[in-house]
């Protein structure tokens, strides 16, 4: 940490008290990350030990730690009780091939694609403005229009590629798994083809109100993870870690929640893409800040997608 600060006075002698300080947290996030192991544990203690959430933060986070803890056990299990099955509908660390560390290139592609899906993410949720505007005219005519626009988007995927048409239908939650198991059968067209029709499903079910923003960005990260993976000197892995983390983020704009998530997903594979994950989260996040503030206000008749919070400019619920 003082080193980091020696460097930065020695660059700019007449740098602000706060660039300072931001820097000094800086050099505090890397050396408890490095003592611990771990990039969040740094993220973690700083934002305690700063008090970044105010007095209240203990009232909320020992409440809902507690509540957690002791939740848990009716899944996990106590004494001679086994607990209840959660294979149905909890998602768990995805198999994917070990990756023990990144190279120059892959942050080079970590940062294009991190950009890539903002952008992505981005349009979707324009359109989704723009359907929920058209759907607040006549909510009962509109609402049951783009039911079969998304049914016909997902018939469609079917007959252009002879796959199911739940993945396009649904959240994606429960396809996380057969994808992944059918991955190495799946073309290229294939994927690219579910990119495009889950994507516009999706903006039309996030501006009609149905269904939330987190697994759908999480099931195009993974999807349009493993077309990245097919890119020269980038494997599978860091990509779908990568495109997961900037997916949740550019919808979300929760970065520690969405480096947490990828990283939590992707564990099996180690923590060799846990710095890349990061770097996608950052430019994400700051990509979709970019591309939010270059956006043309519309009025709008209705609330945007994800509610009143969403059309502030606040992410909306992470349902």
């Amino acid at each position: 940490m003082g080193l980091g600060i020696l460097a930065f006075r020695l660059v700019r002698k007449d740098a602000p008290q706060q660039a300072v300080g931001l820097m000094a947290a800086a050099g505090s996030f890397a050396a408890l990350s490095t003592i611990f192991g771990s990039p969040v544990i740094g993220a973690v203690i700083i934002i305690e030990a700063a008090g970044l959430g105010g007095p209240t933060l203990p009232l909320v986070l020992l409440p809902g730690l507690l509540a957690s803890g002791v939740g848990s056990l009716v899944f996990i299990g106590m004494g001679n009780w086994t607990g209840l099955s959660t294979s149905a509908y909890a998602l768990t660390p995805f198999s994917l091939p070990t990756f023990s560390g990144p190279g120059w290139g892959d942050f080079g592609w970590t940062i294009v694609l991190a950009i890539a899906a903002a952008l992505v993410v981005f349009v979707i949720v324009e359109i989704a403005r723009w359907t929920t505007r058209v759907v607040s005219r006549r909510p009962f005519v509109f609402t049951t229009a783009a039911a079969l626009v998304v049914g016909g988007l997902a018939i469609a995927f079917n007959q252009a590629t002879d796959q199911p048409t739940d993945a396009v239908l649904f959240s994606g939650q429960d396809e996380f798994a057969s994808v992944l198991k059918d991955a190495s059968t799946l073309s290229l067209t294939t994927l690219g083809l579910l990119l495009v029709f889950k994507g516009a499903a999706w903006s039309i079910s996030l501006g009609n109100f149905r269904g939330g923003p987190t697994f759908p960005a999480l099931f195009l990260g993974l999807v349009g993870g493993l077309l990245a993976g097919h890119l020269p000197g980038f494997s599978e892995t860091p990509a779908v870690a990568v495109l997961m983390g900037a997916g949740v983020v550019s919808i979300l704009r929760l970065p520690l929640s969405s480096v947490v998530v990828a990283l939590l997903l992707t564990s099996k594979a180690g923590l060799g893409v846990a710095p890349l994950i990061i770097v996608a989260v950052v430019a994400a996040y700051i990509a979709t800040e970019v591309l939010s503030a270059r956006r043309v206000p519309v009025a709008e008749t209705a609330p945007a997608p994800g509610g009143e919070a969403a059309a502030a400019g606040t992410p909306p619920p992470a349902a």
